[in-house]
């Protein structure tokens, strides 16, 4: 039986696949940060090998043919990597793979909020253009990041409401005037962890909150903006992106004449795109739409026969009404 290997590497978890030219899913795997960017690349490439040989494992018998894996800021096959491989990986970038996730569509933009933000015009699953992606320091606004920043700068002025509680709470500290302290004794990224709390401080109403979420939006989609082509697909991909939560149905509302898709698993596009180069006429598996938008299963779970019904195209985007 020919099957195919796809990978998200990404900076918090690595996820494999291992699937059928079909779709069919036979085993998963997951292992931390996959990111070389994010810290040793021996380390990350190490972890992408432990869900590699999770998802191999629980697959049972069968030959891989074709793999992908999604990573970050990196061109071609990075030495060490293959090793962890039972075929040679193509690599493209993971803004391709949270696109595929979205939609079956060769061309269109991918807009990801996750640690980091970053939009991208994609035609024929090959990167035509990026806005912001330029890092916590220099930019990705709107991603967790950026909101989890906000979060500590409006609890450290002693803002009142829910929002600080929650933070001064997920810190461990008794007062605003801790949290600098317990902010610079943390690694930068860690202000990440604290943009969930904003999403639930404002569905509690807490005004602070709701303009950061509000802010967060309205800066995801100026980036958005930046590189979309109009009448493309559009696909939402990201923590920030894919849950439930302000920021989302605030990007939504700042584009009123469009549906985006959102992404599903990044692992399982990377599959599609590794079957497609097996077939090249290989539609969008089931596999992509069986369980989409969950990221909450077991490790090396084996899912049994994918759903048929592919994904649909999203709505098509307008370009922006022209101002005064």
């Amino acid at each position: 039986m020919s099957l195919v290997l796809g990978v998200d590497a990404g900076g918090t978890s690595s996820r494999a696949v291992v699937a059928t030219l079909d779709g069919q899913v036979l085993g998963r795997g997951r292992a931390g940060c996959g990111n070389p960017a994010a810290g040793s690349s021996q380390v990350a490439f190490r972890q992408v090998g432990r869900a590699v040989e999770e998802a191999l494992a629980a697959a049972g018998p069968g030959r891989v043919r074709a793999a992908v894996i999604g990573l970050a800021g990196i061109e071609g096959l990075p030495e060490g990597l293959a090793a962890y491989f039972p075929v040679p990986p193509r690599v493209v970038g993971d803004v391709v793979v949270a696109f595929a996730a979205g939609t079956h569509a060769a061309s269109g933009t991918v807009l990801i909020s996750g640690t980091g933000a970053i939009a991208a015009k994609i035609i024929d699953h090959e990167i035509a253009a990026t806005a912001d992606g330029h890092g916590w320091q220099l930019g990705d606004e709107g991603s967790g990041f950026w909101i989890g920043r906000q979060a500590a700068r409006s609890a450290v002025r002693g803002t009142p409401g829910p929002l600080t509680a929650a933070v001064l709470g997920q810190l461990g500290v008794r007062s605003p005037e801790m949290v600098a302290v317990a902010v610079q004794a943390a690694p930068p990224l860690a202000l990440a962890e604290l943009a969930p709390l904003v999403s639930r401080a404002a569905g509690e109403g807490d005004p602070a909150a709701v303009r950061i979420a509000e802010r967060a939006a309205g800066l995801l989609v100026r980036t958005f903006r930046e590189v979309h082509a109009p009448g493309t697909p559009v696909v939402l991909a990201g923590s920030v992106l894919t849950s439930e939560g302000p920021v989302r149905q605030a990007v939504r509302d700042l584009l009123p004449d469009c549906t985006p898709a959102v992404a599903g698993r990044g692992e399982d596009a990377a599959a599609w795109l590794a079957a497609r180069s097996l077939a090249p006429g290989t539609s969008h598996p089931g596999l992509l739409t069986d369980g989409a938008h969950s990221r909450t299963d077991h490790p090396g779970k084996v899912r049994g026969q994918a759903a048929t019904s592919p994904l649909a195209v999203p709505t098509e985007c307008p370009p922006p009404p022209a101002t005064r």
